[in-house]
């Protein structure tokens, strides 16, 4: 036999409906209004928005010259190697800043090259002076361009054994041996000025190099690009958050479909009702009832019919036995519920409660649930 399908259309009571409908107008209505207020407000913020922008670009490069020596066939030697004290001449050290910013753009400001010996402390593990001394290389030197780009260069020797010499003079004349170091930098202080705003800062890009030893490598330091903006506080409107716009959007379209499921609905007929009161008993007496393929015959037995499924249900637990009823396809097509105690049967149809409204199903379910 084939099985009905009896399940192809939505069926809620007139009730059901009306409330369920109210709440989902009243949802949409809600998160409508909720869009709305995103959409519509004129909140105002403030935030920092790049005016101008630039770069400074420290450069540093060297080379140290050889006397003549029997190591050597060069005359000079690259950069990030070890050199013997004793074979140098002098060491030529190029110093160079590139500018990056916005034609009309002030820029300006001064450098000068500036040498610092230091003697440090001894059996100390940080970087500790114990005696300084402070030399101008060159004299202050300005510039000034309002091109997007500038370049400031310069080149100087330095007399690597003058220094050497130097730094055992002062430890003689002091009495203190210790590790000394020979600082070459660039000072540059600049300025720019634009209508915006004004930037000053300054940059130190150096070489360090040992003095007092024979054998030494040369480290660089300060070359680091310099990035700078100028800006201007400025009021914006605060961005949509599409986050709640899309939540709310998708709680009402949610909201539309299920609107129109529910519309689109039936009320429940009679066999509607019947067959969701029948799943309901054999849901919760599910393990008293029975099912059997072929109806009872009546003729030679004793009949007596009762007024609920609870009332059967008390039966079958007084005298222990099991609940039966006709397996139907469909379960609305279930009429009957009997307990068999010998030449007597306990009857129970439901097939009256068809034609009663919900009011009476309700007070069924109550009875069912105190007979479970």
């Amino acid at each position: 036999m084939k099985k009905k399908n009896n399940q192809t259309k939505l069926k809620i009571s007139k009730q059901q409906k009306k409330i369920t409908v109210t709440v989902l107008v009243l949802l949409i209505l809600a998160n409508l209004g909720l869009i709305l207020n995103e959409v519509m407000k004129k909140e105002i913020t403030e935030e920092n928005q790049v005016m101008s922008s630039f770069s400074n670009t420290p450069g540093i490069s060297y080379q140290v010259f050889l006397k003549e020596n029997a190591l050597y066939t060069e005359t000079t030697l690259s950069e990030d190697i070890g050199y013997f004290s004793n074979l140098i001449d002098h060491i030529e050290i190029n110093f160079e800043n590139k500018y990056q910013g916005e034609t009309g753009t002030a820029y300006k400001g001064d450098y000068m090259i500036i040498g610092q010996i230091v003697g440090l402390e001894n059996g100390t593990e940080e970087y500790l002076p114990a005696w300084t001394k402070q030399f101008n290389i060159t004299s202050k030197k300005v510039f000034q361009s309002t091109d997007d780009q500038l370049t400031i260069s310069h080149n100087t020797n330095i007399d690597y054994n003058h220094f050497n010499t130097f730094t055992e003079e002062v430890e003689k004349l002091i009495g203190y041996n210790s590790p000394c170091m020979m600082k070459i930098f660039m000072r540059i202080n600049y300025t720019i000025t634009t209508s915006e705003g004004e930037v000053t800062g300054s940059l130190e890009p150096a070489v360090t190099i040992p003095l007092g030893e024979s054998y030494f490598k040369i480290v660089k330091s300060g070359f680091d690009e310099v990035k700078e903006d100028i800006t201007k506080t400025v009021e914006v409107p605060v961005p949509y958050d599409y986050t709640k716009i899309i939540l709310f959007s998708t709680i009402c379209l949610l909201c539309f479909i299920s609107l129109f499921l529910l519309l689109s609905s039936s009320e429940p007929n009679a066999t509607d009702l019947q067959r969701r009161r029948i799943k309901k008993l054999l849901k919760i007496h599910g393990n008293r009832i029975v099912a059997i393929e072929n109806a009872l015959i009546y003729s030679s037995l004793d009949l007596c019919f009762v007024h609920s499924m609870a009332d059967i249900v008390k039966i079958s637990d007084e005298i222990e036995r099991p609940i039966f009823y006709a397996y139907k396809d469909d379960p609305a097509e279930i009429y009957e519920f009997f307990v068999i105690d010998k030449e007597k049967v306990y009857l129970y149809r439901t097939i009256e409660l068809v034609a009663s409204d919900e009011q009476t199903e309700q007070r069924e379910d109550a009875n069912n649930k105190i007979a479970s």
